[in-house]
């Protein structure tokens, strides 16, 4: 086991890489009193296509990844997981997101000998039945419904549909109607012993107690020495076009204000992950110089009505796809829009001197990060995941200039655009 003492966040990083290839990282925080241990795999809902390594190709159903992250709790050697979690006095929980999938439990008590074998065990056996998997499908299409009746989440899914033709951005994380339908026990199998071997997963535990006993804990259980082989693959992403499939689109709900986003498509930026992500920074600076009160003109923007409390932007660079999106509440679109088009062209340079003072606010939110172990966790497992570590992410930042932020608005220049909004739906008289 491998000590690492982090001076930038003043950390004890613990890390080892098990015989079986697991990657476990311990994240020692002497003075806390919980401990949160999380199961990681990088299996989420933009996973669709995946080539093995004699050309065959798995094309999985869109919301599979949540469908299984679902199952895997199910009837673990006979017991029902979350019930003997909360026995031995653990919340436990998952999620999927676009990029992954995380199991994990939280406890306050001194021994987790018991619940982090726990954990280690479940995830390691699917076992599904045809008929268990029909009656969930059952219950992940009502959260479906759900969410589509949630006026936040039906604008940002109509959002996706409206820029992407080709890309699994444009699906819900939990799948379609016809798409979680069409799911099937095989399919299940199939995605879980391409994508939960050991190899392809992460062990992160923030906790207090000794890193060695912890360790311990890890290394006698069988996913320290699984000895099945993991499936040679590599994932596979749609050719997408750089134009929007809908530059206008209205959805009537029953609300009674509207909300709306206005989207800018970017081209995706392949390539080194920290310099991608340097280019993250530096739009996401520039805006916030821009659209926040920061600006002298935000307060203006406020007592005239164009934005409300409900405003605010989101900057997103991968490989596969990227955006530049504007959310708001509003009774008048086009002068939302016409704001957002004003400002994104004015001159950075007369809130520059801000810049000092923004990326110490930023520093300190990353600080903040870590004395919320899920936020710790989350960020350590998706940095493994995407090679961009928070250290990774406060040194880009740190290094960030003028000139940084003046470069990404070539980032915006000609790209196409979506205006999305859900409005309140017309009564008929």
């Amino acid at each position: 086991m491998e000590k690492f003492v982090d001076t930038l966040l003043d950390e004890a990083i613990y890390t080892q890489i098990l015989p079986s290839g697991l990657k476990v990282i311990l994240l020692h925080k002497k003075d806390n009193i919980n401990t949160t241990a999380y199961f990681a795999v990088p299996f989420g809902a933009l996973t669709l296509t995946q080539r093995l390594s004699d050309g065959t190709v798995i094309q999985h159903e869109p919301g599979l990844a949540h469908f299984l992250e679902h199952k895997l709790f199910e009837n673990h050697q006979g017991m029902d997981v979350m019930e003997r979690f909360s026995a031995l006095s653990c919340n436990v929980n998952a999620f999927t997101s676009y990029t992954e999938t995380v199991y994990y439990f939280n406890t306050s008590r001194p021994d987790v000998q018991e619940p982090l074998t726990l954990l280690l065990d479940f995830v390691q056996s699917l076992n599904v039945t045809a008929e268990s998997v029909e009656k969930e499908k059952k219950i992940i299409i009502q959260e479906l419904r759900m969410y589509h009746q949630m006026p936040e989440a039906r604008l940002m899914y109509e959002t996706y549909r409206a820029l992407y033709h080709n890309l699994s951005v444009k699906y819900d994380i939990g799948g379609s109607e016809a798409s979680v339908t069409a799911i099937t026990k095989s399919g299940l199998e199939t995605a879980y012993r391409m994508n939960y071997h050991p190899s392809n997963a992460a062990v992160v535990i923030v906790s207090s107690q000794d890193p060695a006993d912890l360790m311990r804990v890890i290394e006698s259980n069988l996913i320290a020495q699984a000895k099945t082989i993991l499936p040679s693959w590599v994932n596979e992403t749609s050719q997408e076009p750089l134009t929007v499939v809908h530059r206008h689109k209205h959805i009537p709900m029953d609300i009674s204000a509207t909300k709306m986003t206005y989207t800018f498509k970017l081209a995706p930026i392949s390539g080194d992950p920290i310099a991608r992500h340097r280019h993250e920074w530096a739009l996401k600076l520039r805006l916030e110089l821009l659209f926040s009160s920061l600006n002298p003109q935000y307060q203006q923007w406020v007592d005239a009505g164009i934005i409300h409390d409900y405003f605010g932007y989101d900057v997103e660079i991968n490989e596969t796809y990227a955006f530049v999106l504007f959310y708001g509440e509003t009774e008048n679109e086009a002068q939302f829009t016409s704001l957002i088009d004003t400002v994104l062209k004015q001159p950075i340079e007369p809130l520059s001197s801000y810049l000092y003072q923004l990326k110490r606010r930023y520093r300190s939110f990353a600080f903040r990060l870590l004395d919320d172990q899920d936020d710790y966790a989350v960020h350590t497992i998706r940095g493994l995941f995407t090679g961009v570590t928070l250290n990774d992410s406060l040194r880009v930042l740190q290094d960030m200039c003028e000139q940084d932020l003046i470069n990404a608005a070539k980032l915006m220049e000609n790209v196409p655009s979506a205006i999305v909004a859900v409005t309140p739906r017309k009564v008929v008289q």
